[in-house]
């Protein structure tokens, strides 16, 4: 009887320390509703958003011209995914960008309900050998995000993409070089945190 009863003692005690151990893994963290490190909130009807770069990110002339992220014509559409940016950040001091704006599909995909899928397989495709990347989903205020988290080396993204309400594609892309991401993680995770749909 004895036997018994010290087998039993020794598995609740396996079992509390093995509950303990999960208790103390840390879930990712996507953003933060802390705004210490945020500039005054933006507000654009054109996007459908509210948000907040982070402090000291200076805003410039976004004449920067709009990129191609992805053809179609390998992939089951016709036309490009093109990203136009409204907004873009620079820190100077730690070489730091973020860029803003909306995702132009092409027109084979205007009102199609994958929209936001056939983007992000485009955006999969483009991962290679010489870059570390993540992609993870998370919610917040009602919104769907998707999250690359691209490694080059020498230089860190952190790419977030969503919908606003009128299904138009939104992208934040924060970028820093490696060796300041971790001074900038918590302003990224708190302008992230800032995002919301109008």
């Amino acid at each position: 009887m004895k036997r018994y009863f010290y087998i039993l003692i020794t598995l609740l005690f396996i079992l509390l320390f093995s509950s303990c151990d999960e208790d103390k893994i840390p879930s990712k963290i996507f953003f933060s509703q802390e705004n210490s490190f945020l500039s005054p909130k933006t507000t654009d009807f054109d996007l459908g958003i509210t948000f907040a770069s982070p402090i000291k990110w200076d805003l410039r002339n976004t004449e920067i011209s709009k990129r191609i992220e992805g053809r179609g014509n390998t992939k089951g559409f016709d036309g490009d995914f093109i990203f136009s940016p409204s907004y873009v950040y620079f820190d100077d001091s730690t070489n730091s960008v973020l860029s803003l704006g909306k995702v132009i599909p092409p027109d084979s995909l205007v009102n199609n309900p994958s929209v936001m899928n056939y983007y992000s397989q485009i955006l999969v495709s483009k991962k290679s050998i010489e870059t570390d990347y993540e992609i993870d989903q998370f919610s917040k205020d009602g919104i769907k995000f998707t999250q690359f988290s691209i490694d080059r080396g020498t230089i860190v993204s952190k790419r977030i993409v969503f919908q606003n309400k009128f299904n138009e594609i939104i992208q934040f892309e924060y970028t820093s070089r490696k060796n300041f991401f971790d001074t900038e993680y918590q302003k990224i995770l708190q302008s992230i945190g800032s995002i919301k749909l109008l």
